[in-house]
């Protein structure tokens, strides 16, 4: 049985950038999706930086919208009508922005093979060995090392050594076919959605997803959001349906193994503020290959080996995904009064500039702790009294 370099398990971003870094590397590599479909039915706002399409040299053609502006509406009602110096986000459809990466990584040389559910990987000293089930028949294949690339999806990461995030938040969208919505709306304070926040995002072709984060029931929260926010709409005419993802919250605890790594929500490389993935899931994948080809030069691929990959992506993420983390936590303690008054200082206290001034789409540990730092937002969480050292702790 011919050798593979690099067995890649799942077939989103990251697991497409990494096996396409992988192959312009000069390695062999196959991709294992269980989908039928690269990138079908994915549940996410499709809401990417605008810094992705240069960064990761994914082609533009992805793009629906690019939006300079936003609406943020507390539980109130009140609302801000935000405006950011350049376009600071898009919408991209997923199947095709997920196709394309599928077809970069071809043309550089990858195996993609779809309908492929892994079900077990052993380790040995030669290598590992890959059992999946393909159109109802087993299949094998032998490859050098494993890169996981599983999402949410945990079942094979005990099986390489591997500790995945043990938080998760819950998302849920639907997606509806209505004229109207034409800049997104955020919709904010701890009650809309308890340790989350609600969207409604224009998804182009007269269509806009509405959906939340939480860290509640899904479900219940949503039509309470909905109830409140959108009464008249029928989720019956939806063209997607109401669907709900769990989502992971903090760093994987071991990232490396023998002959196995992770990458991208399997790695815990998600925003803790929003949930979004794909940014930090190419990141992480740039890390990796760079690190994997180094490792399969050298014919070294146990865990010390891997262990660069590890401090890499944990330094470059560390205070993003913890800043983050901390911060949602504080918001979600918040009593609506509390959160009412922060919002009104948002109106009025030079809060707006400073978002302008320091806010970026992917890395906003820098503008989160900028506005704990004034002294009214400050003073606000301080009134949380026994969460006073959760603060302390963001701040230093």
């Amino acid at each position: 049985m011919e050798f593979l370099d690099v067995a890649v398990i799942g077939g989103g971003p990251a697991g497409l950038q990494t096996a396409r870094l992988l192959a312009e590397g000069g390695a062999r590599v196959a991709v294992f999706e269980k989908k039928q479909e690269i990138g079908r039915d994915v549940v996410c706002t499709g809401f990417v930086g605008c810094e992705v399409f240069s960064e990761f040299g994914v082609p533009a053609e992805t793009i629906g919208s690019e939006f300079q502006e936003a609406k943020i509406v507390s539980f109130s009602g009140r609302s801000i009508h935000y405006r950011h110096p350049v376009p600071f986000a898009a919408v991209v459809d997923r199947q095709r922005f997920d196709g394309i990466l599928a077809g970069l990584a071809k043309k550089a040389g990858a195996e993609i093979e779809t309908g492929t559910t892994v079900r077990d990987v052993a380790v040995s000293r030669d290598g590992l060995t890959i059992e999946a089930i393909r159109d109802g028949r087993p299949v094998r294949r032998r490859a050098r090392l494993a890169v996981l690339a599983t999402g949410i999806d945990r079942r094979l990461h005990a099986k390489l050594g591997l500790i995945p995030p043990k938080r998760t938040v819950h998302g849920a969208q639907v997606e509806i076919q209505e004229e109207g919505i034409a800049i997104p709306t955020i919709y904010v304070g701890p009650p809309t959605a308890p340790g989350g926040f609600a969207w409604s995002v224009p998804s182009g072709k007269g269509r806009f997803r509405v959906g939340l984060i939480t860290d509640k029931h899904p479900q219940k929260v949503f039509e309470g959001f909905i109830a409140r926010h959108y009464p008249r709409l029928d989720l019956n005419g939806a063209v997607r349906r109401l669907e709900f993802k769990p989502i992971s919250q903090g760093m994987a605890k071991t990232t490396v193994g023998n002959r196995a790594l992770a990458v991208g929500e399997a790695a815990g490389q998600v925003k803790t503020t929003t949930g979004g993935g794909i940014y930090y899931g190419l990141w992480g994948a740039g890390q990796a290959s760079e690190v994997i080809l180094d490792a399969l030069k050298k014919d070294s691929l146990g865990s010390a080996s891997l262990s660069p990959y590890e401090r890499r992506w944990k330094a470059g993420l560390r205070r993003e995904i913890s800043v983050g983390f901390y911060a949602r936590k504080l918001y979600s303690w918040m009593s609506e009064g509390q959160f009412e008054t922060l919002f009104a200082l948002a109106q009025s206290d030079g809060i707006i500039p400073l978002i302008q001034r320091e806010g970026h789409f992917d890395w906003q540990s820098g503008v989160i702790l900028s506005l704990f730092r004034k002294a009214a937002v400050a003073e606000i969480f301080k009134g949380l009294s026994r969460k006073t050292a959760l603060l302390d702790r963001l701040l230093n």
